[in-house]
């Protein structure tokens, strides 16, 4: 446990140095999660319920490293009949501290983790824990929800090496699996091609000299062949209000394709309820549709 905590806070401690000289994007996840245990014949697979919290940096827009920590917790009745001692209740309590790398694929994700596990178990007054080595491998998908916010559900294979039965090398490795689901805090920026992109400002000043502004939507930016990318947010303005900002690439209102200001507000004028479908590329990356309400 000793390593695999002095791994996970090297980690988390270049994150934080990243974080003060080229500003990556820092993701914090917590939410609840599943685990599916194996108990090496002792009894049934178990299934224990918990949760999971991490952090990762981003050294680029494809790799990251993070840092995971999770809990789970377990009573079960056990049959120590063949002791005299009856149907007896276990309570399991299951910690592991992880860390590793990232490969961002956006919005899917993949990492391997490797660590400790601390596995304590208790009955009748009595207890006995044991500190393993730990991985898990897998992976899972990342869906941007607002500019700082993001759901996250993710997957594992999770290896440990708990000698539950004492000294019997054939039994001494636990396939298990693990479930997760959250959200996740955005906060910083990325560094691209080794330059560091400060965080764009939802005010900032429209960056192409051909910009033009859709005043029903309080957006300004510029004409792409895939849309009208937004460079500028008017604060309070629909737009903002529905989650826009600086950077996102508006393609279509209603349905209805759109590349400029002017076919932008053309869409909209088009609405009879004042309440449009805007559907756009969050950072040019990623497609969703908002509602939004322009009057």
């Amino acid at each position: 446990m000793r390593v695999s905590a002095f791994t996970l806070g090297l980690t988390l401690l270049y994150c934080t140095s990243a974080v003060a000289q080229d500003e990556p994007r820092i993701e914090v996840f917590a939410g609840y999660s599943y685990l599916n245990i194996d108990t090496n014949g002792l009894a049934d697979r178990q299934s224990a319920n918990g949760w999971e919290a991490s952090v990762s940096g981003n050294l680029n827009r494809r790799i990251a490293l993070e840092g995971s920590v999770a809990g789970y917790y377990k009573t079960y009745p056990f049959d120590f009949t063949t002791f005299g001692l009856g149907t007896v209740d276990v309570h399991v309590h299951d910690y592991s501290y992880l860390a590793g790398p990232r490969l961002n694929l956006r919005p899917i994700f993949i990492h391997a983790l490797v660590g400790g596990d601390h596995l304590r178990g208790s009955a009748n007054g009595y207890s006995a824990w044991q500190v393993s080595f730990a991985a898990a491998f897998g992976g899972g998908l990342q869906w941007k929800v607002a500019p700082q916010w993001a759901v996250r559900g993710s997957a594992d294979y999770g290896l440990t090496r708990h000698d539950i039965f004492g000294n019997r090398i054939d039994s001494d490795t636990q396939n298990n699996f693990r479930a997760s689901l959250g959200v996740v805090y955005l906060l910083g920026g990325v560094r691209e091609s080794g330059r560091s992109q400060p965080r764009q400002n939802r005010n900032s000043v429209p960056s192409c000299s051909t910009a033009s502004e859709a005043v029903s939507l309080g957006v300004t930016g510029c004409s792409l062949s895939s849309g009208f990318e937004v460079s500028y947010v008017r604060s309070g303005s629909p737009a903002a209000s529905a989650g826009i900002s600086p950077g996102d690439v508006i393609t279509s209102i209603d349905g209805r394709a759109v590349r400029d200001s002017r076919e932008l507000e053309q869409a909209i004028a088009a609405s009879p309820s004042g309440t449009v479908k805007v559907g756009y590329l969050l950072k040019g990356s990623w497609s969703t549709v908002r509602e939004v309400k322009t009057r």
